[in-house]
């Protein structure tokens, strides 16, 4: 396992699903961790972690789409723990949408929570951390995309009929990811986004139960784990300075959960 005493993480999201299983990993790996969720159970996820771990948690109630809390949130953890040197931009959220159905009135409600929760928190997260990083002198950043915008080899972009707010705020993280990367890389700080195929968590039991989609114990059987995400999270991370950045890595049922080849990078058509 990757060896990350002295090393302090922050997670958003980490009351649950993939979030948790990152914290964790890393809390096994020997990092002081920054904790944060909407729900106030991340106090208790916390001190279950630090229970079994014997890691230094730093947890507390947030709202990514407040830019206050936050940055404050941010800010203590660096503050807390004298530095901050990877940051996991988890926190997301799902909601079936229709564009022929949906009224005015939730059309514009599902756009605010979704863009807000799934690409202004992350947006919120990486700059309120950024300048902790740079500060440091390296770091990694890693983002929470979905396989709708990096599917399996042979299969098209996009989620669904019903989820064109949720993709809309996806796909800008693409741009965080890609952007970050480019403007980073001289602070030696890496930045790519995992796009995950279905990973066993709280969204995917919810939206499938929205769908009306079998759950039996042989389906949910054949969903990922937090823990492998969480793993590859730790060898991505273990590329060191010299690792890749600016990628979406792509991981979907039915194929090895394994880091792709780096990618070759290209020039850029601007500054």
């Amino acid at each position: 396992m990757v060896a990350l005493s002295g090393k302090t993480a922050l997670v958003t999201g980490a009351a649950s699903g993939i979030g948790e299983g990152m914290a964790i990993r890393l809390a096994e790996s020997g990092a002081n961790l920054a904790l944060c969720d909407l729900q106030e159970t991340i106090h208790d996820v916390a001190g279950r972690i630090a229970e079994e771990t014997g890691a230094q948690i730093h947890a507390d109630a947030v709202d990514v789409r407040d830019p206050d809390q936050i940055f404050e949130f941010v800010d203590g953890a660096n503050s807390h723990f004298s530095g901050l040197d990877i940051v996991i931009a988890n926190a997301g959220i799902w909601r079936s949408t229709d564009p022929v159905e949906d009224t005015q009135e939730k059309t514009v409600a599902d756009w605010d929570l979704l863009v807000d929760t799934n690409l202004k928190g992350v947006f919120l997260t990486g700059r309120a951390a950024i300048p902790h990083l740079v500060a440091n002198g390296d770091g990694f950043i890693l983002n929470i995309a979905t396989d709708h915008i990096c599917p399996p080899p042979g299969f098209a972009t996009g989620g669904g009929t019903r989820m064109d707010v949720y993709d809309a705020s996806k796909w800008g993280i693409n741009g965080l990811t890609q952007s970050w990367a480019k403007r980073l890389v001289g602070d030696s700080i890496r930045v790519n986004a995992f796009c995950m195929d279905a990973t066993d968590s709280a969204m995917i039991r919810y939206a499938s139960a929205k769908f009306n989609r079998e759950m039996s114990q042989e389906v949910t059987n054949m969903w990922m784990k937090p823990n492998q995400i969480a793993d590859l999270m730790l060898e991505l991370y273990d590329e060191g300075p010299d690792g890749r950045s600016g990628e979406n890595i792509g991981i979907w049922l039915n194929h090895p959960i394994e880091l792709p080849p780096k990618r070759e990078v290209l020039p850029s058509r601007h500054p």
